[in-house]
């Protein structure tokens, strides 16, 4: 199943044109290009990126227009994400500020995960949000994953066995909440013991504890 890229566009193409390269676009894929208006630079720069698609292969892309106004806005993003069959990459580097509020606003209020990109107007390095952190906001951590994050940050490389002496729970149990919180990306195992070590979303994590972006579990 393929991806369904939504990148946002205004007078020019190329950065467009770079997230589908850089992300290694196939014919596989949906392309989905969001603006603020149709005016003729925009469908010039558009016509520029699908002259490009033909020529590379990759899928016809097709224009959509998001108003600038909360509810309508939300709603039209919110169907482009959500109906999407396969993962989601949203660039949101293009065009009026207002397509980025809206595409990440959307992207919550439909539950989806997607990776982010944004690159400032002042072309300084670009942001990157994974989908890792954005599953900060939909997957509930519990005591015990809490736990196991501010032992690790206090003892980077501590093995499972190490944090299990140290909570009283078993190996196994602990083996269980380590390996959810390697698949949530908080942390990485390493080296021959098997040492915990905090990924940066982990070190993001602890710091969100207690705010409405991390959820305790029970």
């Amino acid at each position: 199943m393929g991806r369904r890229f939504i990148v946002s566009l205004g007078f020019h193409e190329d950065r467009a044109i770079r997230r589908l390269m850089e992300s290694s676009a196939s014919r596989d894929d949906e392309v989905f290009v969001v603006t603020a208006s149709t005016v003729p630079a925009v469908v010039a720069a558009f016509n520029s990126l699908a002259g490009f698609c033909r020529r590379v292969g990759l899928p016809e892309p097709k224009l959509v227009e998001v108003p600038p106004r909360l509810y309508e806005g939300v709603a039209v993003l919110a169907e482009l994400i959500g109906s999407s069959p396969g993962p989601v990459v949203l660039d949101l580097s293009g065009g009026m500020r207002y397509l980025a509020v809206l595409g990440v606003l959307a992207l919550f209020l439909t539950g989806r995960r997607a990776t982010v990109y944004v690159q400032p107007e002042s072309e300084g390095e670009e942001l990157v949000i994974p989908e890792s952190v954005i599953n900060l906001a939909y997957e509930p951590l519990q005591e015990l994953e809490l736990s196991v994050l501010r032992l690790v940050a206090e003892r980077e490389g501590i093995t499972v066995e190490g944090v299990a002496e140290l909570t009283g729970r078993s190996p196994k149990t602990v083996a269980n909440a380590v390996s959810r919180l390697q698949k949530l990306g908080l942390v990485a195992r390493r080296g021959r013991a098997g040492g915990v070590y905090l990924t940066e979303v982990g070190r993001l994590a602890l710091r969100l504890v207690g705010a409405v972006g991390v959820r305790r579990g029970s």
